[in-house]
């Protein structure tokens, strides 16, 4: 004998919104962190081994200009995936100031829009400045990496630590003098979040390898000279 099961108008009601819901929640276009994967690639020049490992994010160093010695430069290579594992396609990826400090020079990035694999490729190699760049897909955080930079201040006032503003920025002597945020004030054992960002050599303490370096080190004075206009603070979205 057949059974018949009756549903209440409430159940029928959940199901039919279930059924008009699921498709949408299920067609790729909602970027899900946990799913989608971001392959962090350095280009250091020059190499400083400890700039990258035992970090967490990488560490980047970023000059504003171009000019020789270039430092570094980082690209992202993703893969956008949604909730169910399923590639998001035709979604912008660009790159953008998370916290800190921090300025992408005009022209200094690169954008990208995913494929029908979730694939995309975002790099930057000019910035100023110093905290977390990362990598947004349609709005949402994907990976993110440390910055530093002998950029570090508009002049030798406190008011003149390197604000996120547009104008043109260079490497010179207010990057040491200024009192507040030069190089010259940061002096000691590097503390996380006190003065690491000035560590341009990675070795946990910033002393003056960092200003006077070598091509070796990358110390602040083989960028001075160096600047660029700076882009507006980008944001995700």
């Amino acid at each position: 004998m057949a059974r018949i099961v009756l549903l209440a108008p409430q159940v029928l009601l959940l199901q039919s919104a279930l059924s008009m819901l699921l498709p949408t929640i299920a067609s790729g276009d909602l970027p899900y962190p946990p799913m989608s994967t971001c392959q962090v690639s350095i280009v250091q020049n020059p190499v400083r081994t400890q700039c990258v490992e035992g970090f967490a994010p990488d560490v980047v160093r970023l000059c504003p200009s171009g000019q020789s010695p270039v430092f570094d430069s980082v690209t992202f290579d993703l893969t956008i995936l949604d909730a169910f594992a399923a590639p998001v396609s035709g979604v912008a990826v660009k790159a953008y100031e998370v916290s800190g400090l921090l300025n992408i020079a005009t022209g200094g990035s690169t954008s990208d829009t995913t494929d029908g694999k979730g694939k995309a490729s975002v790099s930057v190699f000019r910035a100023s400045g110093y905290g977390r760049l990362g990598v947004c897909a349609d709005g949402v955080l994907i990976c993110e990496v440390e910055v530093r930079s002998p950029d570090v201040s508009f002049n030798a006032l406190p008011v003149g630590c390197f604000l996120p503003t547009t104008g043109t920025s260079f490497v010179n002597a207010t990057d040491y003098s200024n009192g507040s945020c030069g190089f010259g004030s940061k002096f000691g054992a590097v503390t996380t979040g006190t003065n690491s960002s000035w560590d341009l050599d990675c070795n946990s303490v910033v002393n003056a390898s960092d200003v006077t370096g070598t091509l070796a080190k990358g110390g602040m004075l083989q960028h001075y000279g160096h600047g660029a206009p700076l882009g507006p603070r980008n944001t995700c979205p």
